[in-house]
């Protein structure tokens, strides 16, 4: 399973990497949703994918690996216990279970060695370093608050704040601030006469901003490479200074001159082609010679974990690549 603070989607698979059950749920992070919520839907899941696999499917268990964001709240046993029960209840072997952190899953998913570092940026953002598949340091990952630079959430935030900034000058708008304010205040223009000042007009869209949940200026990151196709000055400012924070995360948690592997996931470096082209050029000023890959299917790099436990050769690359090919929609899971 691969269990976010979106979505959890749970894969059953042959030894030999054949998929016979899929299935998704709403977001699993302990942290995110709290613990009940967190093991309902990891239950809902994988007991959904079992259920697709077949009457047999539950004792034919060998293995299972969990990718949980959140994983650092299992430190508390009675989280853990939490949702160990949960999934017992949908008649899960939770002894033959593993829960991983949802960081070394999409490390697996961009390749098959077992050290290296990940940097996933979407709505928040965080580069981990990798050993013996597992995490051993991290960058960033604080939170929309007091991190996350470089995450859809920051590059929002750097959006909003440049609409406004435009919006209290009351000249014409760039493309960048004219989607913006399209998005968030639709319909509403200026207040002419003398006495309405420019800054009343930013002011509205602050506040209909406020009101908002604030995760929720991570909606218009896409507006960002939008404008930026479009040449607008501040949406290229924007792309740059992300890529530049990205980067810099990633070479916190690497040594001076190291070769490993740099895998990307996150719907940022997924999806927005100016930020993975920037972040791909400044990357190369730190990390020449190491292999830079996106993110396969997650779901299906801990599939390949469990596989692992059960015996599967860790130097079969062809495995490695049939568990975490992208699934039949074209989906990494991992944006």
């Amino acid at each position: 399973m691969d269990a976010g603070g979106t979505s959890t989607r749970a894969l059953v698979a042959t030894p030999a990497g054949e998929r016979v059950g899929l299935a998704r749920a709403g977001g699993a992070n302990p942290n995110t949703h709290g613990t009940a919520r967190a093991g309902r839907e990891l239950a809902r899941a994988v007991g959904a994918a079992l259920d697709q696999a077949g009457p047999r499917a539950r004792e034919d268990v060998v293995a299972g690996a969990i990718g949980l964001a959140g994983v650092s709240a299992l430190r508390d046993d009675r989280v853990r216990a939490a949702l160990v029960e949960e999934l017992l209840l949908v008649g899960v072997p939770a002894d033959r279970m593993v829960f991983v952190g949802d960081d070394e899953v999409a490390f697996t998913s961009g390749t098959p060695e077992p050290d290296g570092t990940v940097l996933i940026a979407g709505t928040g953002a965080i580069a981990t370093r990798i050993e013996g598949r597992r995490r051993s340091r991290s960058a960033d990952g604080m939170g929309w608050l007091i991190g996350d630079e470089g995450s859809a959430f920051w590059i929002g935030h750097q959006a909003a704040r440049e609409t406004a900034r435009q919006l209290s000058r009351g000249t014409a708008l760039s493309p960048l601030a004219r989607m913006v304010a399209k998005r968030v205040i639709p319909g509403r223009r200026p207040v002419q006469g003398r006495e309405h000042l420019p800054e009343e007009h930013a002011r509205a869209f602050a506040r209909t901003l406020t009101g908002r949940p604030p995760i929720g200026l991570a909606e218009l990151a896409p507006l960002v490479s939008e404008a930026f196709a479009q040449g607008d000055e501040a949406a290229e400012v924007i792309v740059n200074a992300a890529a530049g924070h990205l980067a810099h995360s990633v070479h916190q948690v690497r040594t001076p001159g190291e070769r490993r592997p740099v895998v990307l996931a996150g719907g940022v470096l997924l999806g927005s082609a100016p930020v993975h082209e920037a972040l791909t050029r400044k990357l190369a000023l730190g990390t020449a010679g190491s292999p830079l890959s996106t993110a396969g299917c997650t779901a299906g790099a801990a599939a390949w974990l469990a596989a692992l436990e059960a015996g599967a050769p860790a130097d079969d690359t062809r495995l490695h690549a049939v568990f975490t090919a992208p699934t039949r929609d074209g989906r990494s899971d991992a944006a």
